[in-house]
């Protein structure tokens, strides 16, 4: 409201100066005065008039720049401009002489150059309200809408839409190919566009709609799923080469949903958008299409942001440490090695259990953070510890699903042993079956050469269900690690017994090793023994062991 109050006082001064210097100039014109003289300086009427009338002119050009997308604005100047063309014609018929030509070029030159500055203005503003590559509104007209729809305290849902695997697409197809999808999945989302109903184009590869009053959740979430549903569709792309090689694929895309409300969920148009993509975080994460803003959520996007902020303290002022279960052989009690742990305490002396920190790494990239540190701090810890012993204990260090996924994780493992002087033989990596879930090439392929150098495998949480036997006959791991969950009732339960003995033999099959974790009293030992597994960890023999305590371990007679 105050810039357009500012706008039209602005407008109405330079309306007003153009209009008096164009009737002045017309006045000066009827006197008969061939010059006019300022202090010591003497100016021809004709050069005055000229100067007023270029003036004039500049006024009418500032008005376009000023505003241009009122009508009556964009009529104004124009209408100054003929009105001054109208007087110099009239001039010309009156006194029969050509002195007010210049003046008439002028005026044409200046209303033709009015005319192409509004053309270019009102095409930039297009541009700036549009998406290039959709044509849809572009976030900022989103903003603007949005904002005046929660001052209007208007009922409104807002659903905000993210391409999943849009970064996948322009990795294997090319940009040009991402640009195509954009377009498409625009499109198809075009046809739900109506009653009012707005589509924007946001930032990278997200959507959002505007759904106006009162919606009921079903009804929503029916018209959303439709959404969802058609955007799914297959979708032909070339390979991002525009010429006589490219070629055509079928891509698939997906969509995934947030939805916030105003003013149920947020009191303004910022809370109701960064509800929404909270929503889309939670969707992700539970892998739903669809999800309902609500304030658990801010609860639980909150404690993620304190707990990213404890490991980023944590390991810049080195509160983490290591702490190590050892390993035994089940029917000797020798010394096999220990398992790495992490743990956390504050400066003041506070421990920080690892379910509060570990879950929310792994929702970030903070996770390859952790184990990176793991891994050089295990590796220098340790390295002395068999140089002295000289025996080759194993040591076990934990490692993530989205780690050992990443193409260039073999290499990382690789710069620490070479920085560490650690023996390869002595490193056991332990990976979970879920590791397996997503990106089983790119897995397989760093397992494989960290075997290559002598590293061991371990698969840790065996049983949990995330690999089947298919998978699991072409990993190249040396150790099975049997689930606490199937040894806490191997007492009580033959199904358990049973489901051990299989996991046992199956382990032995192929030619792996085979270790129970969490056994935790003398029974549970002893069937282990019987059902011959080779390791056990668990307190019954051992628990996590401070670094001097474990070294203290390594050094004693076995």
């Amino acid at each position: 409201m105050l810039h357009s109050i500012k706008s039209a006082i602005i407008i109405t001064i330079l309306a007003a100066i153009s209009i008096f210097l164009i009737f002045f100039t017309s006045w000066l014109g009827a006197q008969s005065i061939s010059s006019v003289t300022i202090g010591a300086m003497t100016i021809p009427t004709l050069s005055l008039q000229g100067v007023m009338q270029y003036m004039s002119f500049l006024f009418c050009m500032l008005m376009v720049l000023v505003e241009s997308q009122n009508i009556f604005v964009r009529a104004l100047p124009l209408t100054i401009v003929l009105a001054s063309t109208a007087v110099n014609i009239l001039k010309i018929m009156r006194t029969g002489q050509l002195s007010s030509v210049p003046g008439l070029s002028a005026a044409l030159t200046t209303f033709c150059a009015i005319i192409i500055q509004m053309k270019f203005i009102r095409r930039e503003s297009a541009n700036s309200k549009t998406d290039y590559v959709t044509g849809l509104k572009n976030r900022r007209i989103f903003d603007e809408t949005l904002r005046e729809s929660c001052k209007k305290g208007k009922r409104a849902s807002l659903a905000y839409f993210e391409l999943e695997n849009f970064k996948r697409i322009n990795d294997e197809f090319g940009i040009l190919a991402g640009d195509i999808v954009l377009k498409r999945v625009s499109e198809r989302m075009k046809k739900f566009v109506g009653n009012e109903i707005s589509l924007f184009k946001m930032n990278g590869a997200n959507f959002a709609m505007i759904f106006p009053g009162s919606i009921s959740r079903k009804e929503l979430l029916s018209t959303l799923n439709e959404i969802i549903d058609e955007a799914a569709k297959k979708i032909d792309v070339f390979n991002g080469e525009v010429s006589e090689n490219s070629f055509e694929q079928s891509c698939e895309v997906s969509l995934v949903c947030g939805v916030s409300k105003f003013p149920d969920d947020a009191s303004d148009s910022v809370e109701l958008l960064r509800d929404a993509a909270n929503a889309i975080s939670y969707a992700k994460k539970t892998n739903a299409h669809v999800i309902f803003y609500n304030k658990t959520m801010e609860d639980e996007m909150t404690n993620q942001l304190e707990a990213e902020k404890l490991i980023k303290n944590a390991l810049k002022n080195n509160w983490f440490y290591l702490v190590y279960q050892p390993q035994f052989e089940t029917n000797t009690k020798r010394l096999r090695g220990f398992e790495t742990l992490i743990r956390c305490r504050k400066p003041d002396g506070t421990s920080v259990s690892p379910g509060i920190f570990i879950p929310p790494a792994e929702k970030s990239n903070l996770i390859i953070l952790i184990d990176h540190y793991v891994l050089r701090r295990g590796m220098m810890e340790f390295k002395p510890v068999l140089d002295k012993s000289k025996k080759k204990f194993i040591l076990s260090l934990n490692v993530s699903a989205k780690n050992i996924a990443s193409s260039d994780f073999a290499d990382r493992v690789k710069a620490l042993i070479e920085e560490t002087g650690f023996p390869p033989k002595c490193l056991e990596i332990e990976i979970t079956e879920y590791s397996f879930s997503d990106s089983l090439e790119t897995t397989v392929r760093n397992i494989q050469m960290l075997k290559n150098i002598g590293v061991q495998i371990a698969l840790d949480d065996f049983g949990t269900g995330y690999t089947s036997i298919s998978q699991l006959l072409k990993l190249p791991i040396n150790l099975l690690k049997i689930d606490k969950s199937l040894i806490d009732n191997i007492e009580t339960s033959q199904m358990n017994r049973d489901l051990v003995d299989s996991v046992i033999y199956m382990g032995h099959v192929m030619n792996c090793e085979v270790i129970s974790e969490g056994v935790e009293n003398e029974r549970q030992l002893s069937l282990l023994n019987a059902h011959k597994c080779d390791f056990i960890q668990g307190f019954v023999w051992g628990r996590p062991l401070e670094y001097k305590k474990a070294v203290e371990l390594c050094m004693k007679p076995q």
